[in-house]
């Protein structure tokens, strides 16, 4: 199980869970596509689709793809996602995978039940949670970081509006841009962490030590 990144969708374990409730519903021209919009990030993607990503056409292609994904989650199947995936909470990584639909809703501006809403918050603190790094074998559910994100997203969300997961988020308080004002600001030392300011980056100095080292000197890509 690969992670190259702290916060949601930034690892093996969320991109393949998101590929599968694509297929929530059958395949062909039933695939919700919902992965395509958060897969930005994956470390393994080509070259050539990373320099795509960051071009301004793609950032139109992506736009009209989450306009069509919302459109068709809002007819009925983004309620009946959680209500497919709720009854499967038992299941091995069941309560996660509920976490990311509601991820995954958000991401595309999608209506959210009030229940579904507030389920989702009940749920995160049953989640496993690792800060910083852990043996992949025992990598689940969230990281701290990306915890937070969450958490922020659920403060924040307003239907019709996309939720960024890929977008710099405060590693101490899950916050982005639209949510202060103001762009979070890279870690000066390691380049992976992100802050709204210097109170919350010291807030988190505990956890985050560990794991701040420069680039030139951290021995693998995975975190």
């Amino acid at each position: 199980m690969g992670r190259w990144g702290y916060r949601l969708f930034e690892g093996d374990q969320d991109l393949d869970i998101a590929i599968e409730i694509n297929q929530a519903f059958g395949t062909g021209d039933k695939d919700l596509k919902l992965s395509n919009m958060v897969h930005q990030t994956d470390m393994l993607a080509p070259p050539e689709s990373t320099r795509f990503y960051k071009t301004d056409k793609y950032k139109t292609v992506l736009a009209e793809l989450i306009v069509s994904i919302r459109q068709n989650l809002d007819s009925g199947l983004g309620d009946a996602l959680f209500d497919k995936y709720r009854k499967k909470e038992s299941e091995i990584y069941g309560r996660y995978r509920v976490i990311l639909v509601g991820a995954l809703m958000m991401r595309a501006g999608a209506k959210v039940r009030d229940n579904d809403f507030e389920h989702l918050r009940e749920l995160v603190p049953k989640i496993n949670c690792n800060e910083g790094y852990t043996w992949p074998l025992m990598d689940e559910g969230f990281r701290g970081p990306g915890k937070r994100q969450f958490l922020a997203a659920l403060d924040h969300y307003k239907p019709g509006v996309p939720r960024s997961f890929a977008e710099p988020s405060c590693f101490n308080c899950g916050k982005i841009e639209a949510d202060t004002g103001n762009a979070p600001e890279r870690c000066g030392r390691c380049q992976r962490a992100w802050y709204c300011d210097k109170d919350c980056q010291k807030a988190h100095w505990k956890a985050h030590k560990p794991s701040c080292i420069a680039p030139e000197n951290c021995p693998m890509l995975n975190v």
